[in-house]
């Protein structure tokens, strides 16, 4: 959803300050996707950004005519792409996260009652349990699953303080624009 957060009125014709715009936009390495009269857009950023400046968005520039000049509204959004990859990121950190939970509780387990569990087969050389294998596997998934979460929470973190401050960019070239 596009909100307009960020305008300036120049005192340039709509025409003049649509080229001046999207000269500056190009000059900053976007990609216009769209323009009109009255409307520039373009995307800009990377899909491995992290901060607000580079994470991939687009900026959607709307121009209207006054009498001294022109208001030029812009508004940002986060790229679909950027969205789905976050979203799809921590969906498989969730999975993977639960596999090394299930895996180091059977495990545990077999280590406590000595019992055949479905996972035992992982430590299981030439038909006996190896319990020291066991404990390191246990271990190693414990530690992959803790590392997991935590990454999970810091991109959790970074997408929240882009989506809250998505705007920096527009603001940035809209203050440069004459």
């Amino acid at each position: 959803m596009n909100v307009p957060l960020f305008e300036r009125t120049v005192d340039l014709e709509i025409k003049k300050a649509n080229a001046e715009l999207k000269a500056l936009l190009l000059q900053k390495g976007c990609r216009i996707l769209a323009e009109e009269p009255k409307l520039v857009s373009a995307k800009q950023g990377s899909l491995w950004g992290i901060s607000p400046r580079t994470a991939e968005k687009i900026v959607t520039c709307r121009f209207v005519p006054l009498s001294s000049g022109t208001r030029i509204t812009c508004s940002s959004s986060l790229a679909s792409d950027w969205k789905n990859l976050t979203i799809i990121g921590t969906v498989l950190a969730v999975v993977v996260v639960s596999m090394c939970g299930w895996i180091v509780t059977d495990l545990n387990a077999l280590m406590t009652t000595q019992q055949p569990s479905y996972w035992s087969w992982l430590v299981t050389i030439n038909g006996y349990t190896d319990f020291q294998t066991a404990q390191m596997l246990a271990g190693s998934m414990l530690v992959l699953a803790v590392f997991l979460v935590i990454m999970t929470a810091i991109e959790m973190a970074i997408s929240v303080y882009v989506h809250f401050r998505i705007d920096v960019f527009a603001e940035e070239t809209l203050s440069e624009l004459r």
